[in-house]
């Protein structure tokens, strides 16, 4: 895993301008049950794939991770980004707002690196990367 996530690290580096000189962040696998207690989820919008935790510079994944599927590569680089976002002090309106350059870059990755080409609906998008209106 350690040579994935530095060859992942590498190209967030060469696709972006974050500082990717850092430390491996911590992975941990758990059951999807696991996973879905230790995240907060008012904030899923389907499926919980993984998730990144700031709190504790930690990536969540499923017991079910599979680093051979390119999917579930794409699952880790999303997550990366957001640890490298994290680790750069990127300052956001909401966490929302985080999702603006990890699915975008995701997308990238799958189809550069796997051949896979993701085609996301593009009011999803809108709905998880934009904050929501002060009222």
């Amino acid at each position: 895993m350690k040579s994935v996530i530095t060859a992942m690290l590498l190209w967030i580096g060469a696709n972006t301008s974050y500082n990717v000189d850092l430390p491996h962040p911590e992975i941990v696998i758990l059951s999807q049950s696991q996973l879905e207690r230790q995240y907060d989820d008012s904030k899923v919008y389907g499926e919980l794939h993984g998730f990144y935790s700031a709190e504790n510079h930690t990536i969540y994944l499923p017991d079910t991770f599979n680093i051979h599927d390119a999917w579930q590569k794409g699952v880790l680089l999303h997550e990366l980004i957001h640890y490298v976002q994290d680790k750069n002090n990127l300052k956001v309106q909401c966490y929302k707002e985080y999702e603006q350059e990890a699915y975008p870059l995701q997308k990238q990755y799958l189809l550069e690196m796997h051949g896979l080409n993701w085609n996301y609906d593009e009011m999803w998008y809108k709905l998880i990367s934009t904050c929501n209106p002060p009222y």
